[in-house]
């Protein structure tokens, strides 16, 4: 089982997140969720961790803010469209409808949102994606 401590000896860039109950949250998820990794199951764990972490933090505001409901539900709600493609000469961007995904690809439809998650995308790919339990 993946610990806070171990988690963040890996990474250290997360030692200062608040609140530290998301941080736990997240580690039981990823203890309970991985586990027929081999040799890779920490560090599937970390990275599910590390991901989970990133996508809530995108979510809240600076210390100093003030929310107002506005921010808070569009916080909440994430973008409808995001970016499947691009291309640089000629600039070409494409856009995917992330509500028009259903079923176990749901529930990993956000995983190219962060290095993290690709990662573990990386790591789903050679064990499996039947070895995810969502």
């Amino acid at each position: 089982m993946l610990s806070k401590a171990e988690f963040l000896e890996f990474y250290p860039q997360f030692s200062s997140f608040t609140p530290d109950v998301v941080l736990l949250e997240f580690l039981r998820q990823a203890n309970a969720r991985f586990s027929d990794f081999g040799e890779d199951t920490e560090e599937a764990r970390r990275l599910y961790t590390a991901h989970k972490l990133t996508m809530y933090a995108t979510t809240s505001l600076p210390a100093e803010t003030e929310p107002t409901m506005d921010m808070i539900a569009a916080a909440g709600k994430g973008s409808q469209n995001r970016i499947a493609s691009k291309k640089v000469g000629e600039v070409t961007v494409t856009y995917s409808n992330t509500n028009a995904v259903s079923g176990a690809a749901a529930s990993l439809q956000d995983l190219n949102e962060t290095v993290y998650g690709l990662q573990l995308i990386s790591l789903l790919k050679i064990y499996g994606f039947g070895r995810y339990i969502p």
